[in-house]
C-alpha cells in the first residue's frame, strides 16, 4: 500500500471543518437560475473553499460530482485515486476532475496539504477541461506561477461570501474564467513538462536566430529527438509545424519593426533573414493578411 494512502486509511477521514477553512456552498435553484439567465458565459463557481493543513483530509464520491472540481495543492501533500490509478499530489500540482468522474482524494495527518479548491458548474467549464487535457488525458497538471492563482481563489471566495446579489455571481463567474484561463495558458502535466519545456528551448533557439535560417534537423538533434518524433511533439505543444512557427515568429519581429522604425522594407527583409524582399512581401501577407507598407500604414493603439 502506498505510505500516504497507509497514513491516512488508519486515521478518522475528515471532509472538511478544519481550523480557519472557508467554504461556501451556493443554493443549487440559485446555480441553475444564474446559468439560465444571467451570466455572459455558462459557468460559475458553485462551491469554492480554501482548507489549510487539511489532516485526514478524505472525500470519496463513487458517482463523482456534477460539476468539475478543481483542487490546487499549495503546500502539504496529499493524493488521488482516479480512473484506476493513484497519484501523489505536491504543491504547485492542480487537480482537474470532470463531471461524474468516480474519484476519491486526501491527505495524510502528516505533511497535510493545504488547498484551495473549486467546484464549477456550466458547459464553459468543459472547454476549459477539454483544452487542458487536449495533449494528455491525465488528472493532474503542475502549474506554473501557481501562487498567482491564489488571489483568484480568494477573489471568487470573497465575492461570494459577501452575498448572491446577480452581480456578485457574474463577478465571481468571471473571475473563475479568468483563473481557469490562465491555469489553461501554464498548466503542463507531470508527464509531459520536460517535454515543454524541452520545447521552449527550441522556441528560444529560433528566437535568436530570426536574423537566419533553421533547418528541422538543426532543432531535432536540440532537443536529442528523431526528426518525425521531434515535428510530433512540437506541433502538438504549439499547434504549427516548427518551420511555420519560426516564420511567424519573424513576421512578427518584421511587424514590430515595421511598426517602431522607418527601416525600410529591403532591410526589414534581411533583418529577418530574408535576401528577397518581394518572397518577404508574400509571406508577410499571408500572415498578417496585409503587405507590409499596408500594415505600416494600418493605425495602431
Amino acid at each position: 500500500m502506498d505510505p500516504i494512502q497507509k497514513d491516512i486509511s488508519s486515521s478518522t477521514h475528515v471532509p472538511h471543518g478544519f481550523p480557519q477553512q472557508r467554504m461556501i456552498v451556493l443554493p443549487r435553484p440559485l446555480v441553475n437560475q444564474a446559468l439560465a439567465h444571467h451570466l455572459p458565459m455558462p459557468l460559475i463557481p458553485s462551491d469554492v473553499g480554501y482548507f489549510p493543513k487539511a489532516a485526514n483530509h478524505y472525500v470519496d464520491r463513487p458517482s463523482g460530482s456534477p460539476q468539475t472540481i478543481f483542487i490546487l495543492c499549495v503546500s502539504g501533500q496529499g493524493w488521488l485515486k482516479i480512473t484506476g490509478r493513484h497519484f501523489d499530489i505536491l504543491p504547485g500540482q492542480l487537480v482537474v476532475i470532470s463531471p461524474n468522474e468516480a474519484h476519491c482524494y486526501g491527505s495524510g495527518p502528516k505533511c497535510a496539504w493545504t488547498i484551495y479548491w473549486c467546484h464549477a458548474a456550466g458547459r464553459a467549464a468543459g472547454h476549459f477541461v477539454a483544452d487542458l487535457r487536449r495533449r494528455d488525458f491525465l488528472p493532474v497538471f503542475d502549474v506554473a506561477g501557481y501562487l498567482d492563482l491564489v488571489p483568484l481563489f480568494e477573489q471568487i471566495t470573497d465575492v461570494l461570501g459577501r452575498g448572491y446579489r446577480m452581480a456578485q455571481l457574474q463577478l465571481a463567474a468571471m473571475t473563475l474564467a479568468h483563473l481557469l484561463a490562465q491555469v489553461v495558458d501554464s498548466a503542463r502535466s507531470p508527464l509531459t513538462s520536460r517535454r515543454h519545456q524541452d520545447m521552449e528551448a527550441v522556441i528560444a533557439y529560433m528566437r535568436q536566430r530570426q536574423h537566419t535560417r533553421i533547418a528541422v534537423s538543426e532543432l531535432a538533434r536540440l532537443s536529442n529527438l528523431s526528426v518525425s518524433h521531434f515535428m510530433a511533439l512540437f506541433k502538438q505543444t504549439t499547434g504549427y509545424a516548427p518551420l511555420d512557427y519560426f516564420i511567424r515568429l519573424k513576421m512578427r519581429r518584421a511587424a514590430e519593426l515595421l511598426d517602431t522604425t522607418a527601416r525600410p522594407l529591403k532591410q526589414i527583409a534581411a533583418d529577418v533573414g530574408f535576401d528577397d524582399p518581394l518572397y518577404f512581401s508574400r509571406v508577410f501577407r499571408r500572415v498578417y493578411h496585409a503587405a507590409p507598407s499596408e500594415y505600416r500604414l494600418t493605425p495602431k493603439g
